[in-house]
C-alpha cells in the first residue's frame, strides 16, 4: 500500500501541484521531499490529514505534533489554508486529492473540495468524492455522508483509522515534545489510539448526549403518585364491591320479609272474624300497602329532584351555559387532536420519502443554508395543517379530570335536568293525595276488623306491622345504599381516568426509559472495558519499542523497554534495573520514534509513514540510526520532509539507493505577503554541510 499521487489547488502556498509517488520496489521506498524553512514541507503533511480525514484532522493534526489553533478550530484553519493569490483573485475553492494504491491495479482516488465566499470566508460547505480504481479506470464517484456511504468506514477498512493516523504520518521534531511531558501519558496516549479507545469514548460521550436528549423528550411521571392512586383506587372498588353485596343481601331479606308479609295477610283473611269483612280487611291491606308503596316510589323521585336537578337550578345560568360551552369546545379540541396525532407518522413517512428523492437533479447543489430553508418550510407547512387549531376548539383544557366519553355524559345530563315549578307542585299534590288515601284506609281497616276475642287476630297484626316497619327499614337502608354506590361509582371512574392517564404517560414514555437503560448500562460496560484493554497490547508494545529502540539509540547498555498496565515505561539494563538518561532532545526523539514506530508495528496496519523533520537537532550518529530504521523496511513508503540541514546533500548520497522519488520546493515571493511554492521533480539540495 502506497500513496500514489498528491495534488494540492489553492492550498497555502501552492496555487496547483501534483506529487506522484512510485510503488516502494527494488529496495526502494524514500520519497524525499526538500525544502527550506518556510517553503512548505508542512503544508503537504497538512494537507493529506485534511483530505483524508476533514473535521476531524484538527484533533489528529495537533497530536501528530502540528500546529493548531484549539481556540479557533476547523473554519479559521481552513480560511488561513486558503491560497493568498485565488483569494486576491477572487477564487471559490480550494481543493486537496489523494490517490492511494492498495496493488498495483487497484487503488482509491479522494477528492475533497472547500468553497469560499469572496471575501475568503469559508462558507461552511465542504464536499469529499470517494471513487475506487480498478486498472486506471475510475468507479462511480460516491460521495461522503450521502446515500448511505461514509468515508471514515471506508477508511478504517482499507487504510489508517484516524484515531492512528498520528502514528503514520507526523512532524519528527515536535512529536519528541510529547516525552518531555510524561512519557506515561505518551504510552497512554499511543495505547489509547491503537486500542480504539478514542473512539470508545467518544461513543460514550455520545450515548451520553443521547440519554439527554431522550430524557428531555420522556413525559414526566410522579411514579409514587401512580402508586397511591393504584392503592387508593384499589380501596374505593373493595368498597363499592362491599356495598354492591350489602344491597343485593338487603334485597333478599326484603324479597324474605314481603313473602312473611303475604303470608301474614292469609293467616289474618283465614283467622276468622266474618268472611266477608276478613276479605274486606285483607283487600283494604293490599290497597293500603300499595299506595304506601306509590307514597315511597314519590318520595325517591322528590329527593332525586332535591339531590341532583334542583341544585344545578340554584347555579347562575351563565355560569351552567359557560360550562356546558367550555365542554363543548373541549370535546372538539380533543377531535382536533386526535385527528392531528393519527397523522403524526405520516408526517415522518413523508419527510424520509421526501429526503430519499434523487429525481430530478438539483444543480447545482443545495447549500446547507438551503437544506435547512427547504425542511423549515416543509416543517411550517404541515404545521398549518393544524394549526391553529378550529376557532370552536377550547383555547385551555380546564376540565382535564373528565375522560372524553365523560365530557359527553355531562353534557347529556345538563340537557336533561329542566325543571318546572308545576313538576314539583303536581309531585306534591300526588303525595298528599297518597297520604290521605292511606289514613283512610287504616280507619276503614279498623271499622272492619271487628272484635279479636282470642287476641289472635291482634298478634297477627302487630306481626304484620313489624314486618311492615322492617320493609320500610330496609327501603330506606336500600335508597342510602344506592346513593352512597352512585357516589362511589363516580369517584371510582374519577380515579381510574387519573390513573389511566398517569400510566399511560408511563407506558408511553417506558421504551423509551428502556432505551436509556440500556444506554446506560452499555456506557457502563464501556467505561469498565477501557483499563481492561491496556494489558491486551503492552507487552507487545514493549517488545516492538525495544527492537526499534535497540536500532535507534547508540547507547548498548538498554536491555530492553517494560510497560506496566498502567502505561510507566520503563528502560531496563541486561540485569534489570532501570536506566535513567539525562533525557536531553536526542534521546526523547529517539524515545518518541521507538513509541510511533512501535505503535505502527503492533497495529499491523502497513500503511506508508509521512515525516515531517525526520532528523530535528539529533547528532550525526542517531541521524545515521534512524535513517537506517527509514530504509530497512523496503516494502513499506516513507515520505520524509526535510530541510537542507536535516538529510543533505552527503546524507542524501548514502541512502540514494533507496530513494525512489525526490522534489525540491522551490518558493517566490508575489507581494502583499504572499509567497507561491513550486515542486521541481527529480532535484534536490545540491550541496550540504557534513
Amino acid at each position: 500500500m502506497w500513496i500514489s499521487k498528491l495534488e494540492l489547488t489553492c492550498f497555502k502556498s501552492y496555487q496547483h501541484q501534483a506529487f506522484n509517488f512510485p510503488a516502494p520496489e527494488d529496495g526502494r521506498n524514500i520519497v524525499l521531499i526538500g525544502g527550506m524553512n518556510g517553503f512548505g514541507k508542512t503544508s503537504i503533511l497538512e494537507a493529506l490529514y485534511l483530505c483524508l480525514y476533514g473535521k476531524e484532522a484538527i484533533i489528529h493534526l495537533a497530536r501528530a505534533g502540528l500546529k493548531t489553533d484549539d481556540k479557533k478550530g476547523y473554519p479559521t484553519f481552513l480560511e488561513g489554508a486558503f491560497n493568498g493569490e485565488a483569494k486576491r483573485r477572487g477564487s471559490d475553492t480550494m481543493m486537496v486529492r489523494v490517490t492511494i494504491n492498495r496493488t498495483k491495479i487497484k487503488a482509491i482516488d479522494i477528492c475533497r473540495k472547500w468553497f469560499f465566499r469572496s471575501n475568503g470566508d469559508w462558507t461552511g460547505e465542504e464536499e469529499a468524492v470517494v471513487r475506487e480504481v480498478l486498472r486506471d479506470i475510475p468507479n462511480s464517484p460516491r460521495v461522503d455522508g450521502k446515500n448511505g456511504f461514509h468515508f471514515s468506514e471506508l477508511l478504517d477498512e482499507v487504510f489508517v483509522p484516524a484515531h492512528v493516523a498520528p502514528f503514520f504520518f507526523f512532524d519528527g521534531e515536535e512529536v519528541k515534545k510529547l516525552a518531555d511531558q510524561s512519557r506515561v501519558e505518551q504510552v497512554k496516549q499511543g495505547l489509547e489510539g491503537l486500542l480504539g479507545v478514542v473512539l470508545i469514548r467518544s461513543l460514550s460521550d455520545r450515548l451520553r448526549s443521547f440519554e439527554a436528549t431522550k430524557r428531555d423528550g420522556v413525559v414526566s411521571v410522579d411514579e409514587h403518585r401512580l402508586n397511591q392512586l393504584a392503592e387508593q383506587l384499589d380501596i374505593s372498588e373493595v368498597q363499592l364491591i362491599r356495598l354492591r353485596e350489602d344491597s343485593q343481601q338487603d334485597e333478599r331479606k326484603k324479597v324474605h320479609l314481603r313473602a312473611e308479609h303475604q303470608s301474614l295477610l292469609e293467616r289474618i283473611t283465614s283467622s276468622g272474624g266474618g268472611g266477608g269483612d276478613i276479605a274486606t280487611v285483607k283487600e283494604l291491606v293490599e290497597e293500603r300497602e300499595q299506595n304506601r308503596n306509590k307514597l315511597r316510589e314519590s318520595h325517591r323521585t322528590m329527593e332525586d329532584i332535591l339531590s341532583g336537578r334542583l341544585p344545578f337550578h340554584l347555579v347562575p345560568k351563565k355560569l351552567t351555559d359557560r360550562f356546558k360551552t367550555q365542554l363543548s369546545e373541549e370535546i372538539k379540541w380533543f377531535c382536533w387532536d386526535t385527528e392531528k396525532r393519527s397523522l403524526e407518522p405520516r408526517k415522518v413517512e413523508f419527510r424520509k420519502a421526501f429526503n430519499s428523492q434523487s429525481e430530478p437533479p438539483i444543480t447545482p447543489a443545495l447549500s446547507v443554508d438551503q437544506q435547512l430553508a427547504i425542511e423549515a418550510r416543509l416543517e411550517a407547512a404541515w404545521g398549518t395543517l393544524f394549526y391553529p387549531p378550529p376557532n370552536d376548539c377550547a383555547k385551555e383544557i380546564i376540565h382535564d379530570y373528565l375522560h372524553e366519553t365523560q365530557r359527553e355524559e355531562a353534557l347529556e345530563f345538563l340537557s336533561s335536568i329542566d325543571l318546572g315549578q308545576k313538576e314539583i307542585q303536581d309531585l306534591l299534590s300526588v303525595q298528599q293525595a297518597l297520604q290521605q288515601r292511606i289514613d283512610d284506609l287504616g280507619r276503614k281497616i279498623s271499622r272492619v276488623e271487628g272484635i279479636d276475642h282470642d287476641g289472635t287476630l291482634t298478634t297477627l297484626k302487630n306481626q304484620l306491622e313489624e314486618v311492615q316497619n322492617k320493609i320500610e327499614a330496609l327501603t330506606d337502608q336500600l335508597r342510602a345504599n344506592d346513593r352512597a354506590i352512585i357516589a362511589l361509582e363516580a369517584q371510582v371512574r374519577n380515579m381510574r381516568a387519573d390513573y389511566m392517564r398517569e400510566k399511560g404517560n408511563l407506558d408511553d414514555s417506558s421504551p423509551v426509559r428502556a432505551v436509556i437503560e440500556k444506554s446506560e448500562r452499555v456506557r457502563k460496560v464501556l467505561d469498565e472495558v477501557i483499563p481492561a484493554l491496556f494489558p491486551l497490547k503492552v507487552k507487545a508494545l514493549g517488545r516492538a519499542m525495544t527492537d526499534v529502540y535497540k536500532q535507534l539509540a547508540h547507547k548498548q547498555q538498554v536491555d530492553k523497554i517494560d510497560i506496566t498496565d498502567e502505561g510507566t515505561a520503563r528502560i531496563l539494563s541486561t540485569n534489570g534495573r532501570e536506566i535513567t538518561f539525562d533525557r536531553s532532545a536526542g534521546e526523547n526523539q529517539i524515545f518518541a520514534t521507538a513509541l510511533i514506530a512501535g505503535l505502527a508495528k503492533v497495529s499491523g496496519v502497513k500503511a506508508p509513514m509521512v515525516v515531517d523533520t525526520p532528523l530535528g537537532r539529533l547528532d550525526s550518529k542517531h541521524r545515521d540510526n534512524i535513517l537506517k530504521f527509514w530504509t530497512a523496511d523496503k516494502t513499506r513508503q516513507v515520505i520524509l520532509l526535510s530541510q537542507d540541514e536535516e538529510i543533505d546533500f552527503h546524507l542524501y548520497k548514502d541512502i540514494m539507493s533507496s530513494v525512489c522519488k525526490t522534489y525540491l520546493l522551490d518558493h517566490e515571493d508575489v507581494g502583499d505577503g504572499i509567497g507561491r511554492t513550486a515542486a521541481k521533480e527529480g532535484k534536490y539540495f545540491a550541496r550540504g554541510r557534513r
